[in-house]
């Protein structure tokens, strides 16, 4: 029988495009959030950018998004080894709230203290990949608009660029095609009523 965790993606990984390009396919269970938590820019990532990370907070007002996935202990393993488990992320097993406001468990990935640097900055693509999944599960307003101002630079390897821009250019497509679909969906309904 298999195994099946509840992984909480808070970063480049909320995208299923992204995560299932990592891990394979793999359920969405739900959207959720983690209170009394902010979202940072500053796990140093191998490529020596700023990488998503959870720091707790006092203040019961701020909170992190995500999206809640079923994966498998198998896709669980290759996600270690994607977040360089022990060597830059580690486990942490806490509580969030979906949509419903019912409270789940889950685990998700926090930088170790060691791969913090507060002066680090994401890529441009790292940034770009994060606020399609935000926006691809629609998550508030107000948490996109902090995501919109956090200040990005070019990534100067062409390799990687080019890597990511794939991703992303897939991502775009869909989320493209997503949106004209709602929009016929949307222009059906009105000219039926």
């Amino acid at each position: 029988m298999i195994e099946f965790q509840k992984y909480f993606a808070y970063g480049s990984n909320m995208h299923p495009a992204r995560l299932e390009k990592r891990i394979g396919p793999c359920d969405i269970i739900s959207v959720a959030r983690l209170q009394r938590a902010e979202l940072r820019f500053h796990k140093i990532g191998l490529d020596r950018s700023g990488k998503c990370d959870i720091v707790f907070q006092e203040n019961y007002s701020t909170e992190v998004w995500g999206v809640v996935y079923q994966i498998s202990e198998g896709q669980k393993s290759r996600l270690d080894q994607y977040e360089s488990l022990g060597q830059g992320y580690q486990i942490l097993k806490i509580n969030v709230l979906t949509q419903q406001n019912q409270s789940m468990n889950v685990f998700t990935y926090q930088a170790m203290p060691q791969y913090v640097d507060h002066s680090l900055k994401p890529f441009d693509w790292y940034h770009e990949l994060v606020m399609l999944g935000a926006q691809f599960h629609k998550f508030p307003v107000s948490y996109l608009d902090e995501l919109q101002q956090v200040s990005f630079l070019p990534d100067s390897d062409q390799k990687s660029v080019s890597m990511h821009q794939n991703l992303l250019n897939t991502i775009r497509k869909k989320q493209q095609s997503s949106f004209d679909e709602n929009d016929q969906i949307l222009n059906y309904e009105d000219q039926t009523q």
